[in-house]
């Protein structure tokens, strides 16, 4: 975020050593003449790494056995970084450039934690965005965060697009030695995992309950864990970059 500091009428907002603005600095003079319009620009980012989480029961109740399963996609702890991809070049002398988006989601990713719909946007859709620093978040919910920048590295503009999942440690108290049988085959109830112990999970897949019958993980009549969800995200529109120049 940077800080932002005063004294004696002056404000400066300094990045590290970098002075980002300043009230007593020339403002950046704009080149819109040299300004680059693209359509259809996109902003992508991939479906999230993925573990699952199975929850079996068995008990008896007024004689009558019975067992129950659910299970859970589940999100793992990551981070993934694009790295730079090119978007324009700027003329020859120029140091500073502005961004201006016109986006729309076009394809959402699924639905996380029971929320009702996808997971959520924080960039609204459809209007104009000048991006603080030419970078945003752009969708978010619970652990999960999105975001996009924009990056000058010599004369050329490039995009780099990220995305993570915290990592807070195992948020389920899963079954000793994730097994879902005691030493002697008995059934053992409670959480096991596939993948990772600290993904969280974020999607039900399935559940079954009712009869005597072996729910465990893995058996003929277990719960399914095959993946129903999709967490690829897909904004498109049009991005205007308008180059200039900043005295350092």
């Amino acid at each position: 975020m940077g800080r932002v500091s005063g004294s004696n009428g002056a404000i400066t907002h300094t990045q590290g050593d970098h002075v980002v603005w300043a009230n007593t600095r020339r403002p950046a003079l704009l080149l819109p003449e040299d300004a680059v319009t693209l359509t259809n620009f996109d902003i992508a980012f991939p479906d999230f790494a993925k573990s699952d989480a199975y929850g079996f029961t068995f008990a008896t109740a007024n004689g009558f056995d019975y067992s129950a399963c659910v299970s859970w996609v589940s999100l793992d702890p990551q981070e993934w970084d694009s790295g730079l991809s090119f978007v324009c070049n700027l003329p020859a002398g120029s140091n500073y450039f502005e961004v201006e988006l016109t986006l729309s989601r076009i394809v959402a990713p699924s639905s996380v934690m029971g929320v009702d719909g996808p997971i959520p946007a924080l960039l609204g859709g459809g209007g104009k965005h000048m991006p603080d620093g030419n970078s945003a978040l752009i969708e978010g919910v619970g652990p999960l965060v999105r975001m996009f920048a924009f990056e000058r590295v010599g004369n050329a503009v490039y995009l780099r697009r990220k995305q993570s999942v915290a990592n807070e440690g195992q948020r389920v108290p899963w079954n000793s030695g994730n097994n879902n049988s005691t030493g002697s085959g008995g059934y053992r109830s409670g959480f096991t995992y596939g993948g990772n112990p600290s993904a969280w999970p974020v999607h039900q897949i399935d559940q079954r309950t009712g009869g005597n019958i072996d729910k465990r993980r893995g058996g003929p009549n277990a719960c399914s864990l095959s993946d129903p969800t999709n967490y690829a995200s897909l904004w498109r529109g049009t991005a205007v970059i308008t180059p200039g120049y900043i005295k350092i």
